[in-house]
């Protein structure tokens, strides 16, 4: 009687043997993570700059806003009549709209209406950097108030930096080549890579490096003989981070 009521039991541990045989025969594997060396690249070009953009700024007060807006447009032709005889393309000079406002100062506490205000911005491409020197000069003696800035760039920026982006892949690789052999190691394919440029930006980022300078022009006793203006060297640098497979 014994034996018969234990075979159903028997039975039934017979099956769930049987179901963890199966299951742990459907359960995936884990598998070793592939082999990876991860190495960094760093590559750089420099190059003196083959162009220069300056802007300059008139800006006017007068009694009346008609005399303010003739003033600087007097101003204003001085600066386009200089600058055609250094550029050769007209859209080599930007000219910015008009801004009109009423200039108040604070004299013996109140504020005081001084006259109407006009000014006006003019960004002037020079792609022969011989002749800045003469053209800063010629500038100098027209009645601008204030040179905003100059920036020295190359025309050949993006190539220049694509040059860079390419040298850090070959430093990542040949560091890469060099730790595989002497881990006695073979190095695989390229499975990632990233490159970043001297400013932190993507590769994608511009690469155009500046220099600027402002210099406020109320009083023209800084002379304009013997004005140098000599840019810096422009440096296109990259670098590249790249994950290589071991086989």
């Amino acid at each position: 009687m014994k034996n018969l009521l234990l075979r159903p039991s028997a039975s039934l541990m017979g099956w769930s043997l049987l179901m963890l045989v199966l299951l742990a025969s459907c359960t995936p594997q884990a598998t070793a993570p592939p082999r990876q060396v991860k190495v960094l690249g760093v590559g750089s070009l420099t190059s003196y700059p083959d162009l220069a953009e300056i802007t300059v700024e008139s800006s006017f007060t007068k009694p009346r806003m008609r005399d303010a807006v003739q003033e600087m447009k007097m101003v204003t032709e001085e600066v386009l009549a200089l600058s055609r005889q250094f550029t050769s393309k007209p859209e080599d000079i930007r000219i910015s709209s008009v801004s009109a406002n009423k200039e108040y100062q604070y004299l013996q506490n109140q504020h005081k209406f001084m006259g109407y205000n006009t000014a006006q911005s003019i960004t002037i491409k020079l792609t022969n950097l011989k002749q800045l020197e003469s053209f800063m000069e010629g500038l100098l003696k027209t009645r601008i108030n204030r040179i905003q800035h100059i920036r020295y760039s190359h025309t050949q920026a993006d190539s220049l930096q694509r040059e860079a982006d390419v040298l850090a892949l070959q430093e990542a690789s040949k560091t890469a080549d060099q730790l595989c052999r002497t881990s006695k190691v073979s190095k695989g394919k390229l499975l990632e890579m990233a490159n970043y440029n001297s400013r932190g930006g993507s590769i994608i980022a511009d690469a155009v490096m500046a220099q600027e300078t402002s210099m406020r022009l109320e009083a023209k006793g800084i002379g304009t003989a013997g004005l140098r203006m000599t840019p810096d060297l422009i440096i296109f640098s990259s670098t590249c981070h790249a994950t290589y497979q071991l086989d």
